[in-house]
């Protein structure tokens, strides 16, 4: 018998899966043993696609499992040549970081549409293939849309590569672009990343519809130029313009607060951020505090603060709190901290190496070699800074 049902009965179980999906975030187990059609694998492959984002602190290999085994259905009931499910599983595979595979299913299209090249260069970009996006933008088979132009600004981000952002600029007001508040917000962070903050402020000040997404990328472009006051007088005027702030905003708004060393403010908009908007904390609000109070020198009260909230394990707290130990000295703190980090996340590198930098700045030096070959035992290695130069593409 077949395993695809009659139409009326796919758009029940259809929007009955999607109810699962958006409530309880949806597995494979709602299709077994059921009838299904390639709407139904769009959606499960989708529900992977977003379950990635709670997987980080496990791994990914039980969802890229759970992909694998949906893209194997598809290909086991001839779906896979749907357009629409080859598009979800290049945006899945994307999402799990396995760029071959998703390669893989975008060359094997019979036939790509815009979206295809749009969920491919995505993917690439969100992996940090800038070149490689930038390359595949240059072979698109179509005419860009609003969801291209602001991908490939932000791959021209990535590269440093402002002049590329200057001309699709133009492109932007050619095509009449500039009336999408996400091309905009794109812009702004592509002027403000090349170091022209200007720029960005007047592509903001000219746009005339300012969603949530422009205002947040104004706001974490004065934060990036350590211009503080300047955020918060702005996130006054998303205020009054009736915008509602995110998640992002906040996350722009504390990290321009700490760049700068506004502690009270800072400490003010945590606190107000649920209470007034609604906006509950998440791991990157409590990491903008931690770091603001570190910064200030207030590292009791940082430590302190993160043992008390329900997630203290998540070890991005207290590198936050390790970096303010090392750049003011503590080295009693810093040890406290770094130990902490070393059950939390043991392979990486850059927490020996900040203890064992504290305790040359002390003049402990027998203990600064004894963690430098701790991380040689170890073969630890700590990622290479690197700086980008714009000398173009070949």
């Amino acid at each position: 018998m077949s395993r695809f049902p009659p139409p009326e009965k796919a758009v029940v179980k259809n929007a009955s899966l999607k109810i699962h999906a958006t409530y309880s975030q949806g597995d494979k187990e709602m299709i077994k043993g059921h009838e299904f059609d390639s709407a139904t694998l769009v959606i499960v492959v989708s529900v992977i696609s977003r379950s990635n984002k709670l997987s980080q602190a496990c791994g990914n290999l039980e969802l890229l499992l759970e992909g694998q085994w949906s893209h194997g259905l598809a290909v086991k009931t001839l779906v896979d040549a749907d357009i629409r499910v080859q598009n979800a599983l290049i945006t899945m595979y994307g999402k799990l970081a396995e760029i071959h595979s998703a390669y893989l299913v975008f060359n094997f299209c019979n036939y790509r549409n815009l979206c295809s090249w749009n969920c491919m260069i995505s993917a690439l970009s969100q992996n940090k293939y800038a070149k490689e996006a930038l390359a595949l933008f240059r072979s698109l088979d179509f005419e860009p849309y609003e969801i291209t132009i602001a991908t490939i600004l932000s791959v021209c981000t990535q590269l440093g590569l402002a002049g590329y952002g200057k001309q699709i600029h133009g492109y932007v007001f050619r095509f009449q672009f500039h009336t999408n508040s996400y091309v905009i917000a794109a812009l702004v962070d592509s002027y403000s990343n090349s170091g022209r903050l200007e720029r960005a402020a007047t592509v903001f000040r000219h746009s005339s519809d300012k969603s949530v997404a422009t205002w947040n990328s104004m706001m974490s472009a004065y934060g990036f130029h350590s211009k503080g006051q300047d955020a918060i007088k702005l996130f006054g005027e998303m205020d009054l313009s009736g915008t509602q702030p995110n998640k992002s905003t906040f996350i722009s708004l504390l990290s321009a607060c700490s760049h700068v060393g506004l502690v009270d403010e800072g400490i003010y908009y945590y606190g107000c951020m649920a209470v007034k908007y609604g906006v509950q904390p998440v791991i990157e609000h409590h990491v903008c505090l931690v770091d603001l109070l570190g910064k200030c020198g207030r590292l009791h009260d940082a430590y302190e603060f993160i043992k008390q909230i329900p997630c203290e394990r998540e070890p991005g707290l207290w590198g936050a709190l390790l970096s303010a130990c090392n750049y003011h000295g503590d080295v009693e703190m810093g040890k406290k901290v770094a130990d902490i980090l070393f059950q939390l996340d043991p392979g990486n590198a850059g927490y020996y190496i900040s203890l064992s930098n504290m305790y040359v700045a002390s003049g402990r030096w027998s203990d600064a070699v004894e963690f430098r070959s701790l991380i040689h035992d170890k073969r630890l290695k700590k990622p290479a800074g690197y700086s980008l130069v714009d000398v173009g593409l070949e």
